[in-house]
């Protein structure tokens, strides 16, 4: 049906309309064009003054204008001239009234659908371009080529919805400015670029967002300015319906075709892997020199599956388990009661690159402890965030390296019942008891600690009246309820038990704003480096030490066996300055090189006597597994495969592994002589956790 026909039905259906209820007086009329009239020009001041705050906003911030050496005057600097001229041109076009022809509307309206794609990206570009050093014509042309036909597609979507060619252009051009404000912040505070696999911690991001302080950079005004921009020339145009509802209907079905078509060679072939195009998602922002933010970003929500190993049958795992199946049953094994904490943001500074320099030791009483002690270095598969991918790791020796690379183990990869060092223990007679003050939600703690073996978990609404540290409760008021629960236990009961916890004292956001009850007397002497931010967490630190000096001096009195066990989930993102001080640069790391941003401490100390140990390196998947066999803990077959893996490959984490000869290869290496035994440590983990009812649980479950 042609727009004229349409044209003429609705005039004759607006007829009988007139004739069935009666013909509208001219006084309704009157005042029904008088209110829109009203309207449209409230819209008009508040969109030119909307640009006018937005100047005004800019004049205010002497850093958009005066340079790195501050010494540029507001009208000597070319920016503001060229802020004027477009802040001009925006504000004529909300105060003059659009009065060309419906022709010529629809048909800019058509062209600026057509164009707007590009301006929505190059906006995005400018806001990254400078940041991550991309260079326009030296991207890949086929991550180019599914950027835009992902941003058409997204326009499509909005126009064949709600059949509004404005709605089209605004919807994508906000989501896309959203997007990358957001990213530009999470870079800043946690060092790692937005993920498909935040998709499933949008909540959890949500709680700590007020502990952070917010800065706009020049790049992200520019960006919300020429969105704001984007949209005033969108509302420019005219309203009119585009489409009848029936050509809608044939459109979506088109628009399904090719947007599976999308989905089908980016998601089910290998057509993006072939021509070397995958998000690394480890510290995934540096692929944005070859792809762009957006289709990096995009190709994190592509592998979000995990694949399946070379090689694999449910026939190959049980193979490879035989060996280690019932391999513990002559074991001596002791059942002291476990405290386990895994510290957040928990690091050694000193221990990192070349170090930081302080006016004193961060933790002197973790150094300084030596009787009855194993300790040393393990390394994480995340830096700065992501939580949970190190509980996953040390409670099911699983590595985070064989899956998704943006992933979180805990959203995905943990649904129903799961064997884990928490069921484990259970069956060998522990109680079971998880602690973290926090909120018992995130990232799903409330459903995977019982799924995973726990009788029990307090989250911060069972610390009502804990101190608090900044805006956190402090490791002290966890280890007192350590202490409470351990005495409770004890005298209700001859069993052992393993008391989790996971302190949040340390938490980022590490500002000026947040620094209640928190002694500052450590001071960085170095100059180069975030010195705000590097010396409230080394404070942070030395109250972590000071807490963990008060927990083993209670357990010492105590005639129960007790190991406590305490290690680092991951480093804090203290800026790029830091991290360039520590390591000696910055965007040109070797995988090896990068392998120091995943560096933390672990220590274990028992009340009684044990071998003194120092372990130079480990990771956190093999954790559980070393301190079993020198403390003669419970271990299942599957642990006694990772002790014995470990010591051929005594690291293997996200970004790579070492052998025992010091040679380093990233897990997909298949140079690699230990490439094989990778692998079948792959298939093992494969079966832990996609087995079903194959897995092979006399290997992951049984102890002894």
């Amino acid at each position: 049906m042609s727009e004229i026909q349409e044209e003429i039905q609705e005039k004759v259906q607006k007829k009988e309309e007139v004739q069935e209820n009666g013909a509208a007086s001219p006084e309704s009329s009157f005042f029904r064009k008088k209110k829109k009239e009203i309207w449209l020009a409230v819209c008009r001041i508040l969109g030119a003054g909307l640009v006018g705050g937005l100047l005004v906003w800019y004049c205010l911030h002497p850093e958009y204008y005066s340079g790195e050496d501050g010494g540029t005057a507001l009208f000597e600097s070319s920016r503001t001239y060229a802020m004027i001229v477009c802040a001009t041109v925006l504000i004529a076009l909300c105060l003059i009234p659009n009065r060309i022809s419906e022709k010529s509307n629809r048909v800019i309206a058509w062209v600026w659908f057509a164009v707007s794609p590009f301006a929505i990206y190059f906006s995005l570009l400018y806001l990254n371009a400078e940041k991550f050093h991309i260079e326009f014509f030296k991207l890949n042309r086929i991550a180019l080529f599914f950027t835009f036909w992902f941003l058409y597609l997204l326009a499509a979507a909005v126009l064949i919805l709600f059949g509004s060619l404005r709605a089209a252009v605004i919807v994508p051009a906000v989501a896309v400015a959203v997007l990358g404000i957001a990213n530009c912040f999470v870079i800043e505070f946690r060092g790692m670029a937005l993920s498909g696999g935040d998709l499933f911690s949008i909540n959890t991001a949500m709680t700590v967002v007020s502990s952070y302080e917010y800065r706009l950079d020049w790049f992200m005004f520019m960006e919300l300015f020429l969105t704001v921009g984007i949209c005033i020339i969108s509302c420019k145009i005219r309203g009119f319906r585009p489409f009848h509802w029936k050509v809608r209907v044939i459109l979506l079905c088109i628009w399904c075709i090719f947007a599976g078509t999308y989905y089908h060679i980016c998601c089910r072939t290998s057509f993006l892997e072939d021509h070397d195009i995958r998000s690394g998602g480890f510290t995934h922002q540096l692929r944005y020199k070859q792809y762009d933010m957006l289709f990096t970003t995009l190709c994190t929500c592509f592998y979000m599956i995990a694949d399946k190993p070379e090689g694999y049958s449910v026939e190959h795992a049980q193979e490879i388990a035989e060996e280690y199946i019932g391999t513990d049953e002559d074991r001596e094994v002791s059942t002291p009661n476990l405290v386990v904490i895994m510290n957040e943001s928990f690091a050694d500074y000193s221990d990192i690159g070349q170090g930081l320099d302080f006016s004193e030791d961060c933790m002197p009483f973790i150094h300084g402890l030596t009787e009855n002690t194993i300790k040393g270095t393990a390394y994480a598969s995340i830096f700065g965030a992501n939580t949970p991918n190190s509980e996953y790791e040390f409670l099911t020796g699983n590595t985070m390296g064989f899956l998704p690379e943006t992933s979180v183990g805990f959203n995905v990869f943990v649904r129903g019942n799961m064997p884990s060092l928490a069921s484990q223990l259970k069956n060998e007679g522990y109680t079971t008891l998880a602690m973290h003050p926090y909120r018992g939600t995130n990232y799903r703690r409330h459903i995977v600690y019982p799924q995973i073996g726990f009788d029990t978990y307090y989250d911060r609404k069972h610390f009502m009246s804990a101190g608090y540290i900044r805006r956190y409760i402090s490791d002290e008021a966890l280890y007192d309820r350590v202490i409470r629960e351990f005495e409770k236990h004890v005298a209700q009961s001859d069993d052992p038990l393993l008391c989790y916890n996971v302190t949040i004292q340390n938490h980022g956001g590490y500002t000026s704003s947040n620094v209640q009850n928190l002694k500052t007397n450590i001071k960085v002497k170095d100059e180069d480096v975030d010195t705000f931010q590097v010396q409230q967490h080394a404070n942070l630190i030395r109250t972590s030490d000071e807490a963990f000096q008060k927990l083993i001096e209670y357990f010492s009195t105590r005639e129960e066996p007790v190991v406590v066990i305490m290690f680092g989930d991951h480093q804090a993102s203290l800026g790029t300055a830091t991290y360039e001080h520590l390591i000696g640069k910055e965007e040109t790391l070797t995988a090896e090189e990068r392998m120091e941003k995943y560096k933390v401490p672990f220590i274990a100390w028992a009340n009684y006597d044990i071998e003194e140990e120092v372990i130079e390196k480990t990771s956190l998947n093999y954790l559980y597994s070393i301190l079993a066999d020198r403390l003669d803990l419970p271990m299942t077959g599957y642990q006694e495969y990772l002790l014995d893996l470990s010591e051929e490959i005594p690291v293997l984490a996200a970004g790579g592994y070492w052998t025992s000869d010091g040679d380093f290869y990233e897990l997909d290496d298949e140079s690699s002589p230990y490439f094989e035994r990778v692998n079948e440590y792959n298939i093992l983990e494969y079966n832990y956790i996609f087995g079903g009812n194959d897995r092979c649980m006399e290997l992951f479950a049984d102890a002894g």
